[in-house]
């Protein structure tokens, strides 16, 4: 039975406080600190804002707030140093900058809305196809009925009297 199963064992069965002195041969100075390296190489890998990552990152990600086009993640950046207090280890505040115009803070409460990493840029929606052009539709040309001559005078080197022309229609 291990030294845990023992401490806990000694916690379930008796009200009186257990003996909490571990001997240091029972406590692995490498496996702990592998698991903190662990986790924070996790943290870092899922972009998580945390005191560790608060005091170094400059550029934050909003993970659900989008720019106007829908598609690209909010944008934050440092704008001073990270607040920190010795009473309180878990709590920080970085005082950020979102445009030209907006302030904030990131701190401990809403840490869990902001990435260090860069979220991705979701996909253009496809455009609509467009509708088919209807096709153009010339009107019919009206044939005239019968025969219709039509003369342009002004080109005529040697114009008709009025009687040729009356013979020329008749004679059609």
């Amino acid at each position: 039975m291990s030294k845990a199963s023992q401490f806990v064992d000694a916690l379930l069965e008796t009200d009186e406080p257990a003996d909490v002195n571990i001997p240091p041969e029972d406590v692995s100075p490498e496996r702990f600190i592998s698991h903190h390296a662990d986790e924070l190489e996790r943290e870092a890998r899922e972009g998580k804002v945390t005191p560790n990552t608060a005091m170094t990152a400059n550029t934050f990600y909003h993970r659900t707030v989008k720019y106007s086009d829908g598609r690209t993640a909010y944008q934050a950046r440092r704008n001073g140093a990270t607040k920190t207090w010795r009473t309180r280890p878990g709590e920080f505040r970085i005082p950020i900058k979102i445009g030209f115009r907006e302030y904030g803070y990131i701190d401990n409460r809403n840490a869990d809305e902001w990435s260090v990493t860069p979220i991705p840029t979701l996909p253009k929606p496809p455009k609509p196809p467009k509708p088919p052009k209807p096709p153009k539709v010339k009107p019919p040309k009206e044939k005239p009925e019968g025969r219709q001559l039509v003369f342009n005078w002004r080109y005529m080197k040697n114009k008709p009297t009025a009687e040729a022309l009356v013979n020329s229609i008749i004679t059609l």
